[in-house]
Protein backbone atom coordinates (compact mmCIF):
# COMPACT_ATOMS: atom_id res chain seq x y z
CA UNK A 1 0.00 0.00 0.00
CA UNK A 2 1.41 3.37 -1.04
CA UNK A 3 1.41 5.99 1.68
CA UNK A 4 -0.51 9.13 0.76
CA UNK A 5 0.44 12.00 3.02
CA UNK A 6 -1.92 14.94 3.53
CA UNK A 7 -1.05 18.32 2.05
CA UNK A 8 1.01 20.42 1.99
CA UNK A 9 3.90 18.46 0.45
CA UNK A 10 7.15 18.30 2.37
CA UNK A 11 9.34 18.37 -0.75
CA UNK A 12 9.80 20.85 -3.55
CA UNK A 13 7.34 20.60 -6.41
CA UNK A 14 7.29 21.22 -10.14
CA UNK A 15 3.62 20.94 -11.15
CA UNK A 16 2.79 19.69 -14.62
CA UNK A 17 0.13 21.87 -16.25
CA UNK A 18 -1.97 20.57 -19.14
CA UNK A 19 -3.80 22.99 -21.38
CA UNK A 20 -7.05 21.91 -22.99
CA UNK A 21 -7.14 23.77 -26.29
CA UNK A 22 -10.18 25.65 -27.46
CA UNK A 23 -12.41 23.17 -29.26
CA UNK A 24 -11.35 20.17 -27.15
CA UNK A 25 -13.98 17.41 -26.84
CA UNK A 26 -15.23 16.19 -23.46
CA UNK A 27 -17.94 13.72 -22.51
CA UNK A 28 -20.17 13.86 -19.46
CA UNK A 29 -22.80 11.57 -18.00
CA UNK A 30 -25.42 13.33 -15.94
CA UNK A 31 -28.90 12.88 -14.52
CA UNK A 32 -31.36 15.76 -15.02
CA UNK A 33 -33.73 14.08 -12.54
CA UNK A 34 -33.82 13.93 -9.60
CA UNK A 35 -30.58 15.90 -9.24
CA UNK A 36 -31.23 18.71 -11.72
CA UNK A 37 -27.76 18.33 -13.20
CA UNK A 38 -26.93 19.48 -16.73
CA UNK A 39 -24.27 18.83 -19.33
CA UNK A 40 -22.28 22.00 -18.56
CA UNK A 41 -23.47 22.57 -14.99
CA UNK A 42 -21.27 22.79 -11.91
CA UNK A 43 -22.31 21.28 -8.58
CA UNK A 44 -22.03 23.75 -5.71
CA UNK A 45 -23.10 21.35 -2.97
CA UNK A 46 -20.42 19.27 -1.32
CA UNK A 47 -17.87 17.98 -0.78
CA UNK A 48 -18.99 14.50 -1.85
CA UNK A 49 -16.80 13.13 -4.64
CA UNK A 50 -13.09 12.50 -5.11
CA UNK A 51 -11.75 15.93 -5.97
CA UNK A 52 -14.48 18.17 -4.58
CA UNK A 53 -12.72 21.30 -3.31
CA UNK A 54 -15.66 22.81 -1.45
CA UNK A 55 -15.13 24.90 1.66
CA UNK A 56 -17.94 25.81 4.03
CA UNK A 57 -19.02 29.40 3.60
CA UNK A 58 -17.27 29.80 0.23
CA UNK A 59 -19.05 29.28 -3.09
CA UNK A 60 -17.15 26.62 -5.02
CA UNK A 61 -18.41 24.41 -7.82
CA UNK A 62 -17.15 21.22 -9.47
CA UNK A 63 -17.78 19.57 -12.85
CA UNK A 64 -16.65 16.01 -13.63
CA UNK A 65 -16.20 14.79 -17.20
CA UNK A 66 -14.00 12.44 -19.22
CA UNK A 67 -12.11 12.25 -22.47
CA UNK A 68 -13.71 8.98 -23.64
CA UNK A 69 -17.09 7.26 -23.50
CA UNK A 70 -15.60 4.28 -21.64
CA UNK A 71 -14.05 6.65 -19.11
CA UNK A 72 -17.49 8.16 -18.42
CA UNK A 73 -19.13 4.77 -18.04
CA UNK A 74 -16.63 3.27 -15.61
CA UNK A 75 -16.52 6.43 -13.49
CA UNK A 76 -20.29 6.34 -12.98
CA UNK A 77 -20.98 2.58 -12.91
CA UNK A 78 -17.62 1.00 -12.13
CA UNK A 79 -18.21 0.44 -8.42
CA UNK A 80 -21.24 -1.80 -9.02
CA UNK A 81 -20.21 -3.18 -12.42
CA UNK A 82 -23.82 -2.70 -13.53
CA UNK A 83 -24.51 -0.14 -16.28
CA UNK A 84 -28.02 1.26 -15.82
CA UNK A 85 -28.64 3.70 -18.68
CA UNK A 86 -32.18 4.72 -17.79
CA UNK A 87 -32.35 8.33 -16.60
CA UNK A 88 -28.82 9.23 -17.67
CA UNK A 89 -27.85 11.62 -20.45
CA UNK A 90 -24.59 11.71 -22.39
CA UNK A 91 -23.40 15.19 -23.22
CA UNK A 92 -20.83 15.96 -25.93
CA UNK A 93 -19.04 19.10 -24.79
CA UNK A 94 -16.57 21.48 -26.42
CA UNK A 95 -14.28 23.95 -24.74
CA UNK A 96 -14.87 27.47 -26.06
CA UNK A 97 -11.52 28.72 -24.76
CA UNK A 98 -8.29 27.15 -23.45
CA UNK A 99 -8.51 25.64 -19.94
CA UNK A 100 -5.38 25.08 -17.84
CA UNK A 101 -5.54 22.09 -15.48
CA UNK A 102 -3.08 20.39 -13.14
CA UNK A 103 -2.05 17.04 -14.64
CA UNK A 104 -1.99 14.27 -12.02
CA UNK A 105 -1.48 11.43 -14.51
CA UNK A 106 1.76 9.46 -14.68
CA UNK A 107 4.54 11.44 -12.96
CA UNK A 108 2.24 14.45 -12.61
CA UNK A 109 1.01 13.59 -9.12
CA UNK A 110 4.55 13.30 -7.75
CA UNK A 111 5.56 16.52 -9.46
CA UNK A 112 2.64 18.17 -7.69
CA UNK A 113 3.77 16.81 -4.31
CA UNK A 114 1.59 13.73 -3.90
CA UNK A 115 1.50 10.24 -5.50
CA UNK A 116 -0.49 8.66 -8.33
CA UNK A 117 -2.49 6.59 -5.83
CA UNK A 118 -4.27 9.80 -4.85
CA UNK A 119 -6.58 9.35 -7.85
CA UNK A 120 -7.65 5.91 -6.63
CA UNK A 121 -7.78 6.25 -2.86
CA UNK A 122 -11.05 5.44 -1.09
CA UNK A 123 -10.27 8.19 1.45
CA UNK A 124 -12.35 11.02 0.02
CA UNK A 125 -11.39 13.42 2.80
CA UNK A 126 -7.75 13.05 1.84
CA UNK A 127 -8.25 13.52 -1.92
CA UNK A 128 -10.55 16.48 -1.24
CA UNK A 129 -7.91 18.07 0.98
CA UNK A 130 -5.41 17.77 -1.87
CA UNK A 131 -7.94 19.27 -4.30
CA UNK A 132 -8.29 22.30 -2.03
CA UNK A 133 -4.50 22.57 -1.79
CA UNK A 134 -4.07 22.35 -5.57
CA UNK A 135 -6.86 24.91 -6.05
CA UNK A 136 -5.02 27.43 -3.88
CA UNK A 137 -1.40 26.63 -4.73
CA UNK A 138 -1.10 25.81 -8.43
CA UNK A 139 -1.03 28.23 -11.33
CA UNK A 140 0.24 28.68 -14.87
CA UNK A 141 1.85 31.98 -15.86
CA UNK A 142 0.44 33.52 -12.71
CA UNK A 143 -3.14 32.39 -13.40
CA UNK A 144 -4.75 29.85 -11.03
CA UNK A 145 -5.48 26.41 -12.44
CA UNK A 146 -9.06 25.70 -13.46
CA UNK A 147 -9.20 22.01 -12.59
CA UNK A 148 -7.47 18.65 -12.42
CA UNK A 149 -6.70 15.99 -15.02
CA UNK A 150 -6.34 12.52 -13.46
CA UNK A 151 -6.44 8.80 -14.25
CA UNK A 152 -9.69 7.37 -12.96
CA UNK A 153 -9.60 4.58 -10.42
CA UNK A 154 -11.38 1.95 -12.53
CA UNK A 155 -9.58 1.73 -15.87
CA UNK A 156 -7.03 4.58 -15.67
CA UNK A 157 -8.82 6.55 -18.39
CA UNK A 158 -8.21 10.30 -18.32
CA UNK A 159 -10.84 12.21 -16.35
CA UNK A 160 -11.39 15.86 -15.47
CA UNK A 161 -12.51 17.66 -12.36
CA UNK A 162 -13.09 21.27 -13.40
CA UNK A 163 -13.36 24.04 -10.82
CA UNK A 164 -15.92 26.85 -11.04
CA UNK A 165 -13.14 28.97 -12.53
CA UNK A 166 -13.91 27.13 -15.78
CA UNK A 167 -17.64 27.87 -15.65
CA UNK A 168 -18.69 29.35 -18.97
CA UNK A 169 -15.81 27.66 -20.82
CA UNK A 170 -17.94 24.67 -21.87
CA UNK A 171 -20.55 24.36 -24.59
CA UNK A 172 -22.86 21.37 -25.02
CA UNK A 173 -22.96 20.46 -28.71
CA UNK A 174 -25.25 17.48 -28.33
CA UNK A 175 -27.02 15.49 -25.63
CA UNK A 176 -28.37 11.98 -26.00
CA UNK A 177 -30.19 9.60 -23.68
CA UNK A 178 -27.77 6.89 -22.56
CA UNK A 179 -30.57 4.38 -23.18
CA UNK A 180 -30.74 5.38 -26.86
CA UNK A 181 -30.43 2.55 -29.37
CA UNK A 182 -27.73 4.63 -31.07
CA UNK A 183 -25.42 3.94 -28.12
CA UNK A 184 -26.40 0.34 -27.41
CA UNK A 185 -23.63 -1.42 -29.35
CA UNK A 186 -20.97 0.84 -27.82
CA UNK A 187 -22.36 0.27 -24.33
CA UNK A 188 -22.29 -3.47 -24.84
CA UNK A 189 -18.70 -3.29 -26.11
CA UNK A 190 -17.59 -1.25 -23.09
CA UNK A 191 -19.37 -3.68 -20.77
CA UNK A 192 -17.62 -6.63 -22.42
CA UNK A 193 -14.20 -4.96 -22.26
CA UNK A 194 -14.59 -4.16 -18.56
CA UNK A 195 -16.42 -7.28 -17.33
CA UNK A 196 -19.56 -5.25 -16.64
CA UNK A 197 -23.26 -5.84 -17.36
CA UNK A 198 -25.84 -3.60 -19.02
CA UNK A 199 -29.46 -3.31 -17.89
CA UNK A 200 -31.37 -3.05 -21.18
CA UNK A 201 -34.88 -1.64 -21.33
CA UNK A 202 -37.45 -4.08 -22.62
Amino acid sequence: MVRIDPPPPERSTDPLIYCLDEGSSLLRLYRPNPYGSSACGFRYEGPFSRFDHHVEGIRRGIHYSAMTFAGCIVEVFGDTGLIEPEGHQLGLLRTNRPIAVLDLRGPGAMRAGSVAALSATADRRLSQAWARFFYDACSMDGRPIEGLMYSNAHNSASALALFERAEGALTCEHSLALSSHVLRSRLLAIARDHAMSVVLAS
